[in-house]
């Protein structure tokens, strides 16, 4: 079963469908991505111009492998990393920390034991 959650981003209004549950490699994906930005974060400086967006192009592979679909308007029918929107760089940025949150309380969820 899917879950579909509405973009909270003006510039792109809109859905989109997040797999779950996740398949393997789905999650896969999702965590090389995760270690992938970490390593970014760990090689790179703050003040470094490129600090930002190579981290969260690190980042991106695991968030389109969990897109299912979307109905974001003014995108593309499909979001792969080349695809993906950089700029403007504040809606960007927030679409891209609004999806990060969404996987992370999906795979919260996942790991959460039912109650017995």
């Amino acid at each position: 079963m899917s879950r579909v959650i509405t973009s909270p981003v003006k510039r792109w209004p809109g859905t989109v469908t997040l797999a779950d549950p996740l398949t393997f490699p789905q999650y896969i994906a999702w965590m090389d991505a995760v270690e992938a930005a970490q390593g970014d974060k760990e090689t790179l400086t703050v003040s470094d111009a490129a600090f930002l967006p190579r981290v969260t192009a690190a980042i991106l592979p695991g968030i389109c492998a969990c897109i299912e679909a979307h109905d974001l308007k003014g995108l593309p029918p499909i979001l792969v990393v080349e695809t993906f929107p950089a700029t403007p760089r504040i809606a960007s940025g927030r679409l891209i920390a609004w999806l990060i949150g969404e996987i992370n309380l999906l795979m919260q969820e996942a790991e959460d034991l039912p109650n017995e």
